[in-house]
């Protein structure tokens, strides 16, 4: 049950990084053209610190995804073996 589970939470969070919605690609590209512009009007000195912020953001949002996907897979578990119990008679 639990490989299945697995096979089917990352089958889903694979499809929907390769269709993301058009809300959150517009949000990436805006993103992108403003720390572009930013960057043009920054001193070397600030571009690295710029970078060092992308860096960090690019951390936060990879554990933000991490966490989340952890507690949307306990929280299909639990959904699971509710009803699987709730069938039983349970």
């Amino acid at each position: 049950m639990y490989s299945a589970t697995m096979e089917f939470v990352t089958e889903r969070v694979n499809y929907h990084g390769a269709n993301e919605s058009s809300g959150l690609l517009t949000a990436v590209d805006a993103f992108d053209v403003a720390v572009a512009h930013l960057k043009e009007t920054l001193t070397k000195e600030q571009v690295v610190l710029l970078l060092d912020c992308e860096t960090m953001l690019s951390d936060v949002v990879g554990e933000q995804m991490c966490f989340y996907y952890e507690a949307g897979f306990a929280d299909a578990i639990r959904f699971v073996m509710g009803w699987r119990a709730g069938q039983q008679g349970h």
